[in-house]
């Protein structure tokens, strides 16, 4: 192995999560090491669009769609339909800039001697236009938050400007950040070498903060929301049967992640699962989930972090603080929890995840699930699922993610000697009786956990073939550009007027 293959590497991602990463998965992250397959399917509409556009930018040119076409011809329909989507918004904006393409070398991560680190992250598209002027085009093709204002407000944009620095020496350089589905673009130009030394400081700063998190490399429960993602669970101490898994022929990650969210989306059609959690397709609809019951959870979980439920002066503060102040609904809803709030009790947390790994029999996986809250009280480890809908079960044991979330719980509640309760809070006044809470016994979790185990064998051996039912199609997030959509539609995201294609 070389001297650069040995070096630690950290990207703009590790920056950015260096203060609530979990330590364990961050030192690996950093360091490197064995770890399960896991493909990078945010990588494949990507790398389509960028070696069009830089054979499109091989001589110094403007862009026009019929340099565009085939693009992505290997790829799913769905992934076509986006980089279709990104052309357009490409020509549209850089229709009257001819440019041509600098090849930056920067595919592989920058080794920095100084600091002992390799230096990656994406750096999409540097272009030399006609009056010889150096920019560099960094775009979007999925649904990242734009920067506010200025492109250098991204982490990303940072570490490129940095690892791009000899390149412009005394030069500015234009910085264009572009979201190529939604058609949000943001613009500066930079005197790089002005910049760089509030760019080299915030870099080492960060770079610092890695390394001492690094330096006590503790996985701990309370990184739930990390394990789902992690590659590198074998010898984790959360998770004592953890094991990687390597490369397999199929392109689906070594270890599939369960959550109460995916599992829903998997029984609803496993082409709908497939786009979202497997190639990371960007939503073409609007999402069928009310936002009002996040919101629900995010007021109950600040009422109870801050103070007290059945403080009604309390509840109003925090109501008002959100301009919410004047919401009967959420309100109604509150006073609906009080009553079903246990009292007195311990509260562990609102909004946590939890996860459990399962090893043999084969396939492998990690179930994940978000806990609304979590109270101790009577000897009882209660789990509370708010629900602002109508009722679907008159018991919770029946309810698929429900029995997931028993699943991860289990474990935690054996270990402080307590019974394990899943519950369901309605607090929508039209219902007046929640389902029959679940409180699985050993037997109940070994039974689901085989459910589970053969939800993933499905997924190991399914096809991804849509399920075309209109029922389940209408509410769809990806059903304007699925193949088998029953209930065929036009994309919600913005689009170029024909009349204004190049």
């Amino acid at each position: 192995m070389s001297d650069r293959e040995l070096l630690p590497r950290v990207t703009p991602y590790l920056l950015r999560r260096a203060d609530d990463m979990c330590a364990r998965r961050l030192c690996n992250e950093y360091e490197g090491g064995a770890q399960s397959h896991d493909p990078v399917h945010r990588a494949r509409m990507r790398d389509a669009f960028l070696a069009a556009v830089r054979d499109v930018h091989a001589e110094l040119t403007t862009p026009a769609l019929a340099m565009f076409d085939g693009i992505g011809a290997d790829l799913e329909p769905e992934e076509r339909r986006v980089l279709e989507q990104a052309t357009r918004w490409y020509v549209e904006i850089f229709g009257d800039r001819a440019a041509r393409l600098h090849e930056h070398g920067l595919d592989d991560p920058t080794v920095s001697k100084a600091r002992g680190v390799r230096i990656g992250g994406w750096v999409d598209l540097t272009v030399v236009d006609a009056d010889d002027a150096f920019e560099l085009r960094q775009f979007e093709l999925w649904s990242g938050r734009a920067p506010v204002d200025d492109p250098l407000d991204l982490d990303a944009v940072k570490v490129a400007v940095l690892r791009l620095s000899k390149w412009c020496d005394e030069r500015p350089l234009r910085i264009t950040w572009a979201d190529l589905v939604h058609g949000v673009v943001r613009e500066r130009v930079v005197d790089v070498a002005g910049a760089l030394p509030e760019l080299r400081g915030w870099f080492d700063d960060r770079l610092e903060r890695v390394r001492a998190r690094v330096g006590d490399p503790t996985a701990v429960a309370v990184a739930g929301d990390d394990c789902g993602s992690c590659k590198f669970v074998s010898g984790c101490p959360e998770h004592p049967k953890g094991a990687n898994f390597g490369r397999r022929r199929d392109h689906l990650p070594g270890i599939i992640t369960l959550t109460p969210t995916s599992l829903g989306a998997w029984r609803r059609c496993p082409r709908e699962w497939h786009d979202h959690y497997v190639l990371n397709v960007p939503a073409s609809d609007g999402d069928p989930s009310p936002s009002h019951g996040q919101q629900l959870h995010a007021m109950l979980g600040l009422v109870h972090e801050t103070g007290s439920c059945r403080d009604a002066g309390h509840v109003e503060d925090v109501l008002a603080a959100h301009g919410l102040d004047g919401d009967e609904r959420t309100r109604a809803e509150i006073a609906n929890h009080v009553r079903r709030c246990p009292h007195p009790a311990q509260a562990l947390g609102h909004e946590i995840t939890a996860a459990r790994f399962h090893r043999l029999p084969m396939p492998m996986f990690m179930a994940s699930a978000r806990i609304d809250a979590l109270w101790v009280h009577d000897g009882v480890l209660d789990a509370r699922d708010y629900k602002t809908g109508r009722v679907w079960s008159e018991e919770v044991s029946h309810d698929e993610q429900a029995r997931l979330q028993a699943y991860v719980l289990a474990p935690r509640a054996a270990a402080a000697g307590l019974r394990l309760r899943i519950a369901f809070e309605h607090l929508s006044s039209e219902v007046a009786d929640d389902p029959t809470p679940f409180e699985p016994d050993d037997d109940d979790v070994l039974a689901i956990e085989e459910e589970l185990r053969l939800v993933v064998s499905e997924i190991r051996n399914e096809s991804f073939d849509g399920v075309a039912d209109p029922e389940v199609c209408v509410r769809c997030r990806y059903r304007s550009i699925c193949p088998e959509s029953a209930t065929p539609s036009e994309p919600i995201w913005p689009s170029v007027a024909a009349d204004d294609d190049r």
